[in-house]
C-alpha cells in the first residue's frame, strides 16, 4: 500500500522564507524608529529631573550655581549644564558610537525658562516631533 510522504516541500518552505523576509524588511526600520523615540524619551525624562533639582537647589540657596551632583546622561546622550547664578542651561548631545549617534533630532536643549529646544537636527523637524510635546 502507498502511502504519500507526510510534511512540507521545498517550495513551500521557500515560500514561507520569503514572505518572512519581505515582512522583516519593513518591520525592522518601524522598530527602529520606536527604539530612537524611547531613548529619546530617556533623555527628557532626565533632563526634567536635572531641571528639578536645579529649582530645588534654587529655592534653598538662592542661586544655580554650586549645585553638586547633575547626571552626565546615559549611554546614549551624554548632559552638560552651563549653570550661572540666576539661569542654566542644559543641553543633551548624542554619544558618539552609540545608537543615538545619527539621530535625526540632533541635540536637546533646556533653560531655566522652561523653554525646550533642538537644534542641529534635520531640517522640516518640529519641536513636537522630537521631544513629543
Amino acid at each position: 500500500m502507498y502511502r504519500p510522504a507526510a510534511g512540507f516541500t521545498l517550495i513551500e518552505l521557500m515560500i514561507v522564507v520569503v514572505i518572512i523576509g519581505i515582512l522583516g524588511a519593513f518591520v525592522y526600520p518601524l522598530y527602529g524608529d520606536y527604539v530612537r523615540r524611547a531613548y529619546r524619551s530617556q533623555i527628557i525624562v532626565l533632563m526634567m529631573e536635572q531641571a528639578q533639582s536645579l529649582e530645588r537647589f534654587y529655592t534653598r540657596n538662592a542661586v544655580y550655581s554650586g549645585v553638586k551632583g547633575l547626571s552626565s546622561g546615559n549611554q546614549h546622550y551624554h548632559i552638560s549644564a552651563e549653570l550661572a547664578d540666576h539661569g542654566y542651561r542644559l543641553e543633551a548631545t548624542p554619544r558618539q558610537g552609540s545608537a543615538m549617534a545619527g539621530d535625526p533630532c540632533g541635540s536637546f536643549t533646556l533653560a531655566h525658562t522652561g523653554m525646550a529646544a533642538i537644534t542641529q537636527a534635520a531640517p522640516g523637524l518640529t519641536l513636537q516631533q522630537c521631544w513629543g510635546r
